[in-house]
């Protein structure tokens, strides 16, 4: 995230998680819930399960506070790496039971339509490369689009969260995602 202060706090939270401080959870689980759940939901697809996910989420981050590193990376980054990392790790996890439960899993709740496990690796791979080609666009771009796809925000929001108008994120967004098609489409 880029507002300074947003930072210091997430990265104070996690500091007394790393303490086993559960006061520290729970403010951290209030000033990230929403946008970790879109995350875990734009991978997921289905609400109950990113619920799921997300619960499983905040237990990693319980257990692994300690070893985040400030000189790595935001804390940001860092929560949503854990989230969307989770929620592929489920979808892997529910595509293989589906696979190896078959008719008998079918019978015991709704038929989803859902991509195949070699096709969500396929979609996993390819999100993966899409990211890192993100951090090779120059900073600003990267940021409005880590803005607005990774942490979900509209773009007013972040316009106004980045002190820019609505015509520029607008305009820096679509050129960036020009960018990434030509970029994956040569790859």
């Amino acid at each position: 995230m880029a507002e300074p202060h947003l930072d210091t706090l997430l990265a104070g939270q996690l500091e007394a998680i790393a303490r086993g401080d559960l006061a520290g959870l729970h403010e951290l689980y209030e000033a990230t819930k929403t946008r970790l759940f879109v995350v875990c939901l734009g991978v997921v697809r289905e609400r109950e399960a990113a619920e799921d996910v997300l619960q499983e989420v905040y237990l990693k981050v319980w257990n692994r506070a300690a070893g985040y590193d400030p000189e790595r990376g935001g804390p940001w980054p860092w929560l949503a790496m854990i989230a969307r990392n989770t929620a592929i790790d489920w979808a892997r996890a529910h595509a293989r039971r589906t696979n190896l439960d078959g008719a008998k899993y079918l019978l015991t709740r709704e038929v989803e339509f859902e991509p195949p496990a070699d096709e969500q690796l396929v979609q996993a791979q390819e999100g993966d490369r899409a990211m890192r080609e993100v951090e090779q666009l120059d900073a600003a771009a990267a940021q409005c689009l880590r803005a607005a796809f990774v942490e979900g925000l509209s773009y007013s929001e972040v316009a106004e969260r980045e002190g820019l108008p609505l015509g520029t994120v607008k305009s820096r967004i679509r050129r960036a995602l020009k960018v990434l098609k030509g970029r994956l489409a040569d790859g």
